[in-house]
């Protein structure tokens, strides 16, 4: 079974108030919901989804956490989002 595509509206729901045009770069990526996820987890530093030892972000994942960081500095606000 195919995957349902990722849509402007769930990066906005993930990474909260991104703007329209890092959004669309993510898009571009067309990555997968489970990248957007490891994303957000490193992104909160959550250990324990990284494992014992923090690897670095590879492939997709880190081509999104260089688009979400870019020129900014992000919080996670009360329900998890940056």
């Amino acid at each position: 079974m195919a995957s349902k595509s990722i849509t402007h509206a769930d990066i906005r729901r993930m990474f909260g108030s991104i703007d329209d045009h890092r959004a669309l770069e993510i898009l571009g990526l067309n990555p997968s919901r489970e990248e957007l996820e490891v994303t957000m987890a490193y992104l909160a530093d959550m250990s324990d989804v990284m494992g014992e030892e923090r690897q670095p972000l590879t492939g997709c994942a880190a081509d999104i956490y260089d688009i979400v960081t870019r020129d900014e500095t992000f919080e996670f606000d009360e329900v998890g989002r940056i």
